[in-house]
């Protein structure tokens, strides 16, 4: 790999972490954490997921969603209903509280985006997302997907 490929890695790398802390930081003023965001917008997407599905979405265990799922259901964000097709599985859904909570969390996520690339120009911004878009189009190959 090239010097300039070496830095491209740590910059993607130094973005992310970057991105990252500023959405932790951000949504735990919020109440937030980072699993309760990621399980409740997946969640979202896909009403009506299993929790082994679930778990295989967000590349987490069943042992490590369980609690996840308690606690967001203790919260009145999300319920749990038996699976008609399997007995021993349950179905989740967004309750009325877990909507509210999925336009908070778009709602943060538009003003974490705000302020992180307010420093770059519209033009900038647009040749960023280009360039992105074609890099993740390249890993689609080797297994990598957005998140």
């Amino acid at each position: 790999m090239s010097s300039a490929a070496t830095e491209l890695g740590e910059l993607l790398v130094a973005a992310h972490r970057a991105f990252a802390q500023q959405g932790r930081a951000r949504f735990g003023e919020h109440g937030l954490w980072p699993a309760q965001v990621r399980l409740l917008t997946t969640l979202h997407h896909r009403p009506g997921s299993r929790m082994r599905d679930l778990a295989d979405m967000l590349g987490v265990s069943g042992r490590a969603i369980t609690p996840l799922v308690d606690a967001l259901e203790s919260d009145g964000l999300i319920t749990r209903r038996p699976d008609p097709g399997d007995r021993r599985a349950f179905r989740l859904t967004l309750t009325d509280a877990g909507l509210s909570a999925i336009d908070q969390i778009a709602d943060l996520q538009q003003q974490i985006s705000e302020d992180i690339f307010s420093g770059m120009s519209a033009e900038d911004q647009r040749d960023l997302a280009r360039l992105l878009r074609a890099f993740l189009d390249t890993t689609h190959g080797s297994g990598c997907t957005p998140a």
